[in-house]
């Protein structure tokens, strides 16, 4: 199927405010970010993620990737751990592809969304540029563009929301 992610930056290229992503959001990244995330049939994040945004009213596998294989205590019953390096995130992400059906949607911190880019598993990326101005997490989402072609971009109440696809051949395709 595809992998798909999922992020909002602020204009300053924080990913994060106060340690969240979701004060960075406007309403019309709220409104597709909110839609992309309850038609996923499954979920890759970051511990990070893990522990600090919310999937309590999430229904469907979340896999969550870590460097350390230290068993992680996980918030939620349908999360589980995926140790990973760098050099395996590719094939790990092709396997978790293979068994799901349906979309794998990304909502993934900066080193990890950063390092499935650059192995080429990101089929699609939903890139929201806000207006507000965020304290960290800071990505160059400019030099992880070069990789996507921008098929659909909107200005919506000061929100730049891209709809990208990868420009070659994606490990998942």
């Amino acid at each position: 199927m595809a992998l798909i992610a999922s992020l909002v930056v602020g204009r300053n290229g924080a990913t994060s405010l106060g340690g969240k992503s979701a004060p960075l959001s406007t309403p019309s990244d709220r409104e597709r970010f909110l839609k992309r995330h309850r038609s996923a049939a499954a979920f890759i994040i970051g511990k990070k993620s893990a522990a600090l945004e919310s999937y309590v009213a999430t229904r469907v596998p979340i896999f969550v990737f870590s460097r350390n294989s230290e068993a992680l205590i996980l918030p939620h019953p349908l999360m589980q751990q995926v140790t990973v390096n760098r050099g395996d995130l590719g094939e790990i992400s092709r396997r978790i592809d293979q068994q799901i059906e349906g979309e794998i949607v990304v909502e993934a911190g900066v080193s990890l969304l950063s390092a499935l880019i650059k192995s080429g598993v990101i089929d699609q990326w939903e890139l929201s540029i806000s207006p507000i101005e965020g304290d960290g997490d800071f990505i160059d989402f400019e030099t992880l563009l070069r990789d996507f072609e921008v098929s659909e971009e909107v200005t919506e109440d000061g929100t730049r929301l891209l709809q990208c696809r990868y420009k070659g051949n994606s490990a998942n395709s």
